[in-house]
């Protein structure tokens, strides 16, 4: 994460200078701006390139990533088939993508290795990281200081690799299937989490001016220069980001497998036992969980200090996990977390985000979308900041 750090500032100083050439309050559809700055540093972090979505709209990138993301009623099906029959899939040789999306990322995957290999390229990106774990070499990161990267943030696994060279070698498909899922995780998820967390801001402008307070605070500590350390250390910043994780968690659900038999006793009158055994498919709802009341008091009211000091550890285990839990939570978690700060730290330095015309307060959510979004969009102002 740190390696990548300066790579996603690169990215969020490009849309800083965007916004700043209009030298007025520029009214933006959230959704659009923030898949175009996700899909920005998705292609320079994990597929070594540099794109510029907010000023070509129509580049090609963009528009493959968008094709990706796009989950038809025909793609989620598939995705299901996918989880419930495995094998018939694998037989029958199913294909998620389309086939057009597919050539363009491993052609760019394979010409980028093939370039690096021969001119000895070296970047601070995840292409890089794999090559090297090809080669059987990992990031010494021993000496590195380890950071909390934030409440929301997923325990890791602790286990250690020794071996000097991998058990299997990483193929450039291997490479190119791991840059893939940067799509499917952070291109529309991210999204989500960003959008939502610019609408609260808006309807809670105490909590934004909150917020904006402790960046200009951290600038002036940085000297002006923000630092992969300084940014982990905002404490206000990561309560904002836990608390829209909390309210508008980007997944509606999480699948897992059952490993034991298991009943589920009823608890209303008329209702049955269920009775589940090991291969069975559990789905939770995240949003009901996070939303209910008997764990989060007044759930619909954007509470930051939920997330405080003082009480983050009242929250009861496994009621918050819009990254999952256990094993098979998200890999990605830490990577969308430090994203999403590094855009609002550097769009709230120079901006205020405030309500328009257009700006739907309470906001409606679109029942056609598979993840949240606004029905008519979500449309804001960015208002340049007078110091």
């Amino acid at each position: 994460m740190k390696v990548i750090f300066s790579l996603m500032t690169d990215c969020a100083d490009e849309y800083v200078k965007y916004f700043l050439k209009q030298k007025k309050t520029v009214e933006i559809e959230l959704k659009d701006t923030t898949t175009r700055y996700t899909n920005d540093v998705i292609a320079t972090v994990a597929f070594g390139v540099e794109c510029d979505s907010i000023n070509e709209k129509d580049n090609e990138f963009y528009r493959m990533g968008k094709k990706t993301t796009t989950f038809t009623f025909f793609i989620i099906f598939k995705f299901f088939l996918y989880i419930i029959v495995p094998k018939f899939c694998k037989a029958i040789k199913m294909q998620v993508l389309p086939r057009d999306v597919y050539d363009f990322f491993m052609k760019l995957i394979k010409d980028t290795i093939k370039a690096r290999e021969t001119h000895g390229i070296v970047r601070p990106d995840m292409i890089h990281l794999l090559l090297e774990a090809r080669k059987g070499r990992k990031l010494d990161d021993s000496s590195t200081e380890v950071i909390d990267s934030g409440f929301a943030t997923v325990q890791e696994s602790s286990i250690h690799i020794d071996s000097p060279k991998p058990s299997k070698e990483l193929t450039d498909v291997d490479i190119a299937a791991q840059a893939m899922i940067f799509f499917f995780a952070g291109f529309e998820s991210v999204s989500v989490l960003m959008s939502f967390m610019a609408y609260e801001l808006v309807v809670n402008p105490d909590i934004q001016t909150r917020l904006q307070e402790e960046i200009d605070d951290t600038l002036k500590e940085c000297n002006g220069k923000l630092t992969y350390e300084a940014l982990l250390k905002m404490k206000y910043m990561d309560m904002v980001v836990s608390e829209t994780l909390r309210k508008w968690p980007a997944t509606p659900f999480i699948d897992r497998s059952c490993s034991k038999p298991f009943t589920i006793e009823p608890v209303n009158p008329g209702e049955k036992p269920i009775h589940l055994k090991p291969g069975d498919i559990i789905f939770m709802i995240i949003n009901g969980i996070q939303r209910d009341p008997k764990y989060f008091p007044n759930p619909d009211r954007f509470d930051p200090e939920r997330f405080s000091d003082e009480n983050k550890g009242n929250i009861q285990p496994y009621t918050y996990m819009p990254f999952g839990l256990g094993p098979r939570n998200c890999i990605g978690s830490r990577f969308a977390i430090l994203e999403t700060k590094t855009i609002f730290f550097s769009m709230l330095a120079k901006f205020n985000f405030v309500a328009i015309e257009k700006t739907q307060i309470p906001i409606k959510l679109c029942k056609k979308n598979f993840n949240p979004v606004g029905e008519n969009g979500m449309w804001i102002g960015l208002e340049p900041r007078v110091k």
